[in-house]
């Protein structure tokens, strides 16, 4: 029986516990938030103990913690973690700056194995999945186009846009097209923070990607599209009703970012459990998350003085290398 702990009992960390309960196997030994009535009534609905302190809790030495606390506590909870000995699935970004992503990273490399798991769980959605299994057949990709709306009726600063939502664009490209060279961002601005945002990305293999955010629309959406040498290929959406109505011919499309993405949670936590009975955790890396938040950082300082900026490489130690 595998203990696992949940850091977070916000909506977020509160689908990873229930989640989890329904994995054969899994034992969830924690439930924490500062928030003691939070805490409780997560706990309460899964069964479990709950705590208010999370660095006790990463320190506590479960076989696994998930943590979905505020982005500014991922870092310094995963390093807690990771002292203790558990494995992590620690959800995006592993840091909400460089520094505690290069932390993550150099703790890793000096226990000498892979424990960290970054929760960009696109890479296992059936959609995602499906276009990747098709465009390896296609040959040299051209281009890639990822579209991403979103429903934030409160504008957000450029750093919570781009930290909190567009990284999970930002590793799609990186995971489907490889290294990002530069970025040129361009945004539409509204009171208080970004409406929309266009990203241009040059990458190391010569193809081209961009990446269209738009923060105040009319629904939830996420599609990508390839563009190969020997064809194109493309995400499908999730299966809705057909509706007749009003004289209209609709299909709903919904504001629900967790029903878009349920499945890919679902299929994520479980092959993190399965993971840790593996020699080293698989999955998105902790050096995946440190090449995200570069080209996040890059693009901010793109949108701020107008210009192409070099992203930064990212150094691989052998232990993350294929």
């Amino acid at each position: 029986m595998k203990q696992v702990a949940v850091i977070g009992a916000g909506g977020m960390g509160r689908f990873h516990a229930e989640t989890l309960l329904a994995i054969p196997g899994v034992e969830i030994a924690a439930v924490c938030d500062p928030f003691e009535e939070t805490a409780r009534t997560v706990a309460e609905a899964v069964r479990a103990p709950w705590n208010t302190d999370p660095v006790a809790v990463a320190s506590a030495g479960y076989d696994g913690v998930v943590i979905a606390s505020p982005d500014d506590t991922h870092a310094d909870l995963t390093l807690a973690a990771l002292e203790a000995g558990s494995r992590v699935l620690c959800e995006k970004p592993l840091s909400h700056d460089l520094a505690g992503a290069r932390a993550v990273i150099a703790k890793e490399v000096s226990i000498g194995e892979r424990r960290v798991q970054v929760g960009f769980m696109r890479e296992v959605d059936p959609a995602h999945a499906a276009l990747a299994e098709q465009l390896t057949a296609l040959g040299h990709l051209h281009y890639l186009r990822c579209t991403h709306r979103n429903t934030n009726a409160e504008a957000r600063p450029p750093a919570t846009v781009l930290v909190q939502s567009l990284i999970h664009d930002i590793h799609t490209v990186h995971w489907l097209g490889g290294r990002v060279i530069d970025v040129d961002a361009r945004a539409i601005e509204r009171p208080g923070g970004l409406d929309h945002v266009l990203l241009v990305l040059r990458l190391e293999s010569g193809a081209t990607a961009t990446v269209e955010f738009s923060d105040n629309t009319y629904a939830y959406e996420v599609e990508v599209e390839a563009t190969s040498v020997n064809g194109m290929v493309a995400t499908s959406a999730p299966q809705r009703p057909r509706l007749r109505i009003d004289g209209d011919y609709r299909t709903p499309i919904g504001d629900d970012w967790f029903g878009w993405f349920a499945e890919a949670y679902r299929i994520q936590d479980r092959l993190w459990v399965e993971s840790m009975s593996a020699p080293q955790a698989s999955g998105p890396s902790a050096v995946d998350g440190l090449a995200a938040q570069l080209v996040a950082e890059a693009a901010l300082t793109s949108i701020a003085e107008g210009r192409a900026v070099a992203v930064a490489p990212v150094d691989v130690p052998e232990m993350y290398r294929p």
